[in-house]
């Protein structure tokens, strides 16, 4: 046991160069991998300890999903720090095997050359955490506001993290192996893998027709069957991302092979040799691309909501108040708000209510309507269009008002503050034909209304009919708290704005953790691969392969199986966003097209500039200890 113990430290790479650098990009991956754990532990905690509002019911969840979609491509980026040189490892501890050590003794010192580089490494990640963990204790996950305190993981994370990282290094260096005689003759033969079998497209193929029956049922979230549908289509189409990719890269190196081209044919002929293998390497790339795209999505039905879409347009077009009054009190209050710092003008308008609900009856609906010209609605809401000057209209997005109207004329009656049941109407005609352009929930909020009616159809309006002024201001927030004068409200909450804001930079933040290891995990195995290849390569330069030809080869074998993976992943997320978006009530929300493009287009930036640095590790110069070696 001693024996093999120290054979796995001397190939751990004390005085050679190439298992030098295998052994530094070990202790890398492992370093870089356990400050990221501890850091998304130590936020994860901080954001409980501080926990408040109407969100924190569904705060676990959302802490659960960051923590599995950052914690995903960690581990595989250690997972392949083990399995840097994998090929060769392999053959190696198959040549071992075959010149007399046991299996016992082989495992002994796979786990050793890697265990004790993989455990230097966790050690330097976590006093490089402990370095930077200062700088993370305002750090929020869920939205912006008070400062997260200290990012101090429990004693639990700690170990966690550190026996993981290191525990994931040894289980993938060494554990699985097959080193029965068997496997070891087929490693020394250097026998080529199967090609991927068809049976691979099944579950993507269910999950996709789940998901289009989702989105052919739109706005029926209460059904059991629409619901179990999606649950059961994501999840298929998730588990289809990592089996169908070696099948497509399989049938696209096939295509490249037809070509009948140099560059085409060997970097065809390569990837069908081992079609899974760099699959396996960005699996959680595709993942938590996967995930992201889908997270966008839920990002948007927040961003759809009526509390967001007015509290982004305080923000940024102008804030928007409702103070209430009688009509008697109606031109002080509108004199006293234009005196308030930032205001930019003040629109009255009364209100009315018909139908004869509203005078006691409860066989009808009563209709809120406000008394207004088209130059008023206009200053209220530029956005709504098509109003007709002197004609009454309908104001409401659902046309629920057309089909609550009661038969014949609406009588309209003047409401009050107090709540009075109006007894004489100030206005009685048929119901509107039509109906003004646009959202007049949403553009005409904090005064709500299904229709408009002009002065022209009232009658004298009791003195204390109930009345709003709407205060319009410069974009920003805290007018209704400087109208407190006159109870000024809004129905607006900042943070409903700042929830969603915080939701939407914690998707993009996890898309860039995910896109950074995972595109590290694939340049390190990448690169790995190649200089495991030196020897092919200088081998097919001594036949006249130019080394150019040899270096495009290089660049389109590890640049075709992550940019096919990555827009396949990104793709399927979209179309699972799309099932999740048609769950809504009407069904119309937009899908995320433009986050998701730009997506890609990083992904497919990333992919080809980490395949040509490996481009530059399979190119070496002819030097006589390569022909040699050759």
């Amino acid at each position: 046991m001693r024996a093999a113990i120290r054979l796995g430290l001397r190939l751990t790479g004390a005085g050679v160069g190439p298992a030098r650098l295998r052994s530094l990009a070990v202790a890398s991956a492992t370093t870089i991998g356990t400050v990221v754990l501890l850091a998304l532990a130590g936020v994860t905690r901080a954001e409980q300890r501080t926990a408040y509002g109407a969100y924190d019911s569904g705060l676990g969840w959302l802490l659960v999903a960051v923590v599995l979609s950052v914690a995903l491509p960690v581990l595989v980026l250690a997972a392949t720090a083990g399995r840097l040189s994998a090929e060769l490892r392999d053959r190696r501890l198959a040549n071992l095997r075959l010149l007399g050590l046991s299996p016992g003794q082989t495992r002994v010192v796979a786990v050793t050359e890697t265990g004790v580089v993989a455990a230097l490494g966790t050690v330097a990640g976590l006093v490089l955490f402990l370095l930077v963990r200062p700088a993370l204790s305002g750090v929020r996950l869920s939205r912006p506001g008070p400062a997260g305190g200290s990012a101090d993981p429990w004693l639990i994370d700690y170990v966690v993290v550190l026996v993981t990282v290191t525990a994931m290094v040894v289980a993938l260096a060494a554990l699985p192996q097959r080193l029965d005689m068997k496997s070891v003759l087929a490693h020394a033969r250097r026998a080529e893998s199967r090609r991927p079998g068809s049976w691979r497209f099944a579950p993507i193929v269910v999950g996709l027709a789940l998901c289009g029956y989702v989105v052919l049922h739109p706005g029926d979230s209460e059904s059991g069957r629409v619901i179990a549908a999606f649950f059961c289509g994501v999840t298929l189409t998730g588990v289809g991302v990592l089996l169908v990719t070696p099948v497509l890269v399989h049938l696209v190196a096939g295509l490249l092979v037809r070509r009948r081209r140099p560059v085409l044919t060997i970097a065809g002929r390569r990837l069908q040799a081992q079609p899974a293998g760099v699959t396996r390497v960005v699996a959680a790339l595709l993942i938590g691309l996967f995930l992201v795209t889908g997270g966008r999505s839920i990002v948007v039905a927040f961003e759809s909501t009526p509390q967001y879409i007015q509290a982004e347009r305080n923000l940024h077009d102008g804030q928007r108040v409702a103070l209430n009054g009688t009509r008697a009190e109606a031109a002080s209050l509108a004199a006293r708000a234009r005196q308030v710092e930032g205001v930019r003008r003040t629109v009255t308008v009364p209100h009315l209510v018909g139908g004869r609900g509203c005078a006691g009856s409860i066989d009808d609906v009563c209709l809120d309507a406000v008394v207004a010209t088209c130059a008023q609605l206009h200053h209220m809401a530029p956005e709504l269009t098509g109003c007709v000057e002197g004609r009454p209209m309908w104001l409401d997005n659902d046309r629920y008002a057309q089909q609550h109207a009661p038969a014949g004329d609406i009588d309209w009656f003047a409401p009050t503050q107090q709540g009075d049941q109006p007894t004489r109407p100030v206005a009685s005609f048929p119901a509107p034909t039509r109906r003004i352009g646009g959202d007049a929930w949403n553009d005409l909020a904090p005064i709500q209304a299904l229709a408009v009616v002009p002065p022209s159809y009232v009658r004298d309006l009791p003195m204390n009919t109930w009345t709003d002024v709407l205060v319009l201001g410069e974009p920003g927030r805290g007018l209704a708290d400087r109208m407190g004068f006159a109870g000024g409200y809004a129905t607006t909450d900042d943070a409903d704005y700042d929830f969603v804001a915080g939701l939407r930079a914690l998707v993009w933040g996890v898309a860039a953790v995910i896109l950074a290891v995972g595109l590290l995990s694939f340049g390190i195995a990448s690169v790995d691969r190649a200089v495991s290849r030196r020897r092919e390569v200088v081998g097919l330069q001594l036949l006249g392969v130019s080394p150019s030809l040899l270096r495009r080869t290089q660049w389109v074998e590890a640049a075709l199986p992550v940019m096919v993976g990555s827009l396949l992943a990104i793709g399927l997320g979209l179309a699972c966003g799309a099932a999740y978006l048609s769950l809504a009530e009407d069904g119309v929300l937009a899908i995320p097209w433009t986050q998701s493009l730009t997506l890609g287009g990083v992904c497919v930036v990333g992919a080809a500039v980490i395949a040509g640095l490996t481009v530059i590790a399979a190119s070496p110069r002819l030097r006589p200890g390569l022909i040699r070696a050759e």
